[in-house]
């Protein structure tokens, strides 16, 4: 069955590509894209780039220091102002949809499971995620709450997505990839800009505005609101009744001489939500889950301050301390309060024309506490710390000037909870020719384990009499419990990449990786026990124990590639696929695949797009993309097509106008659900709005 589908969304991916790709190609003639309107949208010149060109964008993700995508010994892929401007995506994880390689899927509250290369969940716990370099990884449930971040999009200078370890430099959960969101520097945002979008089941607006208070002093100030009632349910009707939320920030950039540049920053928001939830109703009398609507809220502060010092060419300086504050209440019932202050110094010194060292040291202290009574799950201490210091050098080593680079270094780090770890890696660059290049690498990193996967008892399940899975003739309970003494997860990940120029100004991006893990989070069986309800004198039920362990090993595989040109001047086209394939290492006691807290399975093994920006002279504009995604879970999350369209119309350079439709292909569809807990399937229905943007 499954196989039946793919090939019909294979077609139907095939078919949509040749109606959408030549929607207005015979109304116009060959000329250059015209000028941005200023100060609107971002410079024209963006619009004529091929993958080419966007491969001499700058990155500070995969080396910590600037350096051209094309010169990476790395996958990355930078999502770009011009893409986020014609994007239909209304949030950074709809933005990541285009990466290839990235996950990312729905959920029933309206959040979002966003991973790479695998192991994908609402919190995925093998992705580091920041903000301008600042981590908003959450240590208690090791992940991010996506929900939660609400910048404006147009406040966004650029998303770096690093695919593959990045723990050398960024350290542990750096695992799968590295994702960098960087905001605009407010001198690059001057004056008020407004954003409004509306649909039937959507409503946001936010407003920036920028100035100087001096030739050195800049600033910018920003609010946002949102209002969403989210994913439906597989009939059509509202699986929530609201997500409302409110963000706020400023920013401080002074750049006092040429060699001095310090920036302050600071967020506040706050959000209400509910959520479908199903829990085990432990009530042996009447057993069965029970499904009910939680209201839940969330409340978030963070700052950061960053000095940078050029002391030459050759020698830079940078010191950042930041400090996050967030609490959530959630799981119906509980209610997370969680902090992080962090202090990192960073120097990049380049020695000679042969060797450029990036050295660093840092410290971080994690506290949290966890009040409230879940039926879900509860963390046997309530409250924690956590501390970590760590440092980490890296030699850029030019062995062939402008063609052959070795890079060598390691991460050294040590925290409370699992003692030292090292994450090395070695990677080397090659310009075989001026329209080739090719790089691989080798690197070790490793996720250490939550304070969830270390204190945590979860009610998870209740199967009935004759379900399959249940050989009792009594309800069957299945509670997990967490391991004190954990290891933390290791990755040993093998990748190799080529950059190739082609004919006709396109541009072809590969990359092949190999990954082997060990100790990775798996549930066992360790016993099972009759459940007994006085004055009955016969067991009412069984309860299962399972507990949660380092023992899990896997291996992944996969390739992504990306193609880029121009089919007309005004007409630019990206293709993207990516394929992840996995095998799991019986587990020595039962001689089956481990159960992993997050299933593989959980990832799609194929996915493909297809981008189309067109400029239909200085005032029209229509971009598309059309995506297919594979079946995850065995096909309890089916394969799907999807297709976005963007029009717009600027009636002059500082009004924009757009008509955008999402999930065209179909009236609703599923992307994804938890599976070690119970929870209803949200379904993301079509939607149609209209987007107002203006710049003052």
């Amino acid at each position: 069955m499954a196989g039946i589908n793919v090939r019909k969304n294979l077609n139907l991916l095939l078919a949509s590509a040749a109606i959408w790709l030549p929607l207005a190609a015979p109304a116009f003639a060959e000329e250059a894209p015209p000028a941005a309107a200023a100060d609107v949208e971002a410079p024209a010149a963006l619009m004529e780039m091929s993958l080419e060109d966007l491969l001499t964008l700058e990155s500070t993700s995969v080396a910590k220091k600037r350096q051209r995508v094309s010169d990476s010994a790395a996958a990355v892929y930078v999502i770009t102002q011009e893409d986020i401007r014609r994007s239909t995506a209304n949030s950074i994880p709809e933005l990541l949809r285009t990466v290839p390689g990235v996950e990312v899927g729905q959920q029933q509250n309206g959040g979002y499971a966003v991973s790479i290369r695998g192991f994908n969940s609402r919190l995925a716990n093998a992705l580091l995620v920041m903000v301008d370099g600042r981590s908003i990884y959450v240590s208690t449930l090791s992940g991010t709450f996506w929900d939660q971040l609400m910048i404006p999009m147009g406040d966004l200078e650029r998303i770096e997505v690093v695919r593959g370890p990045g723990a050398t430099l960024w350290g542990a959960n750096a695992v799968n990839g590295v994702i960098n969101i960087i905001t605009k520097h407010s001198a690059a945002a001057l004056g008020v800009s407004g954003d409004a979008r509306a649909s039937t089941r959507r409503k946001e607006a936010s407003l920036s505005w920028g100035g100087r208070l001096d030739e050195t002093l800049s600033y910018r100030v920003h609010g946002a609101w949102r209002r969403d009632k989210g994913p439906q349910d597989a009939t059509g009707a509202d699986m929530a009744k609201r997500w409302t939320g409110i963000d706020g920030g400023a920013r401080l950039d002074w750049e006092p001489d040429a060699a001095n540049a310090v920036t302050l920053q600071g967020e506040y928001s706050r959000g209400q939500f509910d959520t479908p939830f199903t829990f085990v109703n432990r009530d042996v009398l009447t057993p069965g889950p029970v499904r009910v609507q939680t209201e839940s809220d969330f409340h978030a502060w963070n700052m950061l301050g960053r000095w940078t010092h050029k002391s030459s060419d050759n020698l830079d300086l940078s010191l950042q301390a930041t400090y996050d504050h967030l609490g959530r209440s959630e799981f119906n019932g509980l209610t997370l309060e969680w902090q992080q202050t962090a202090l990192d110094a960073g120097l990049r010194w380049k020695a000679s024309d042969t060797h450029e060292f990036n050295i660093g040291v840092g410290g971080r202290i994690m506290h949290d506490t966890l009040t409230g009574n879940s039926v879900l799950f509860q963390l046997a201490n309530p409250v924690n710390t956590d501390r970590w210091v760590s440092g980490y050098i890296q030699d850029d080593i030019t062995l062939i000037p402008d063609r052959l680079r070795l890079t060598i270094g390691s991460k050294l780090e040590s925290n409370n909870f699992t003692g030292f770890e090292y994450q090395p890696s070695a990677r080397l660059f090659l310009r075989a020719s001026p329209g080739l290049s090719l790089w691989g690498g080798v690197s070790r990193a490793v996720r250490t384990p939550s304070r969830f996967e270390r204190s945590a008892v979860m009610s998870v399940t209740v199967m009935l009499p004759g379900d399959p899975q249940n050989p009792y003739p009594l309800p069957l309970y299945t509670r997990i419990s967490a391991q004190a003494a954990r290891q933390p997860e290791v990755l040993v990940a093998w990748e190799a990449g080529a950059r190739a120029k082609l004919p006709g100004g396109w541009t072809l991006d590969l990359t092949g990786y190999y990954n082997a893990y060990s100790k990775l989070t798996a549930i066992r069986f360790i016993g099972a026990a009759p459940i007994f309800a006085p004055p009955v004198p016969f067991p009412l039920g069984i309860q299962a124990d399972l507990q949660m362990q380092s023992v899990g090993k896997a291996r992944t595989w996969g390739i992504e590639a990306v193609l880029a040109g121009h089919i007309k001047p005004w007409w630019k086209v990206e293709a993207t696929w990516s394929h992840f394939d996995f095998k799991a290492t019986d587990d020595l006691l039962t001689g089956a695949p481990p159960n992993l807290l997050f299933a593989l399975e959980g990832s799609p093994r194929n996915q493909a797009g297809l981008r189309n920006a067109l400029d239909f002279g200085d005032r029209v504009s229509l971009d598309t993309q059309v995506r297919y995604v594979s079946s995850l879970l065995g096909g309890v999350i089916p394969a799907y097509v999807s297709g976005d369209a963007r029009l717009t119309y600027r009636p002059s350079e500082r009004i924009e106008l757009s008509l955008i439709g999402e999930n065209l292909f179909q009236e609703r569809r599923s992307e994804f659900t938890q599976q070690f807990f119970q929870a209803p399937i949200a379904y993301t229905p079509r939607t149609v709005s209209v987007q107002a943007r203006v710049r003052f």
